[in-house]
């Protein structure tokens, strides 16, 4: 270097947290640090975790911790109170183990309501995003036949096919899924509606990007907050259906059992053993109240109006 020439500095790279500043976080960052923070969300979440389990463990806790059968009887046993020796929450007009049978209806019911609504909510993703992006008579005709479908009330469609077809828990899950996408059709469809005339879009489509991509690809993720929201709802709506119709005798029909038919069995022994009404109400109440809880948590957590 000569001396006529300027020197040339070389500016070392600062991280920018270095100058105080912080980057700003996504949506997601920040829906995670609300929840963080969010102690009835987390708190409903770990006591839905633990019910969820307890149930897949049914098989081993019964039979190996517990030392119990859901299906043997024992007319000598039946009513025993809660804390009996050998059945922790007693028995019922069977003499069949309260405990164990409560592990396996919370199977049936956990997973006619997790499975139905992941079914429903594929549908009506599909659907939905499919009316929304081509509209014209394809959103219209969609939109006739939700609207024919919600015109007629649900819980008589569900008694009548449950009249026709052997209510079994598989039974269940395609009822619950094929009847309950619509109103996750209709959301997905507005969404979609708003999304699809944005710059990225239609950058993508300049791009040559096909129609399935553009919708499964660019669309449907950014809407992804408001699935999550409607999922925890819709499997809280559905085990109270599934409950419903087992109070009804038109769910899935006892030896094998679930919370709903569980309680609608107990009513008629409520006096000689009030446990075989209380516990099973007790857990569908419990596990209704904290999906609703954290569905409102996720919804406040994927508010981009709210402030941090």
């Amino acid at each position: 270097m000569t001396k006529d020439q300027p020197a040339v500095r070389i500016a070392k790279f600062k991280h920018p947290e270095q100058d105080g500043f912080t980057p700003s976080l996504n949506l997601y960052q920040k829906a995670f640090r609300r929840i963080r923070s969010d102690r009835p969300t987390l708190l409903a979440m770990a006591v839905l975790g633990l019910f969820v389990l307890l149930a897949v463990s049914a098989p081993f806790l019964s039979e190996t911790v517990f030392q119990v059968d859901q299906v043997t009887q024992s007319v000598r046993n039946k009513y025993q109170p809660l804390f009996s020796p050998g059945h922790l929450l007693g028995t019922d007009e069977l003499g069949r183990d309260h405990l164990s049978r409560l592990l396996y209806g919370g199977r049936i019911s956990l997973g006619i309501g997790i499975a139905a609504a992941f079914l429903s909510l594929g549908i009506g993703i599909v659907v939905g995003v499919f009316a929304g992006f081509y509209g014209g008579f394809a959103d219209d005709f969609i939109i006739w036949f939700i609207t024919t479908l919600n015109s007629i009330p649900g819980l008589f469609i569900l008694m009548l096919i449950s009249a026709v077809w052997k209510p079994t828990a598989a039974t269940l899950v395609l009822i619950f899924g094929i009847l309950g996408w619509t109103g996750i059709t209709r959301l997905v469809r507005a969404e979609t509606y708003s999304i699809k005339e944005r710059e990225y879009i239609i950058a993508a489509r300049a791009m040559g990007a096909s129609n399935w991509r553009i919708m499964f690809i660019h669309i449907v993720p950014n809407i992804f907050s408001l699935l999550i929201i409607t999922l925890s709802q819709a499997i809280g709506g559905l085990i109270l259906t599934e409950s419903a119709l087992s109070f009804l005798g038109f769910g899935v029909q006892p030896p094998t059992p679930t919370w709903g038919n569980m309680l609608s069995g107990g009513l008629e022994y409520a006096r000689k053993a009030p446990h075989l009404v209380y516990l099973p109400g007790l857990l569908i109440t419990t596990t209704v109240f904290c999906l609703y809880l954290i569905g409102d948590g996720l919804r406040d957590a994927f508010d981009p109006k709210i402030a941090d």
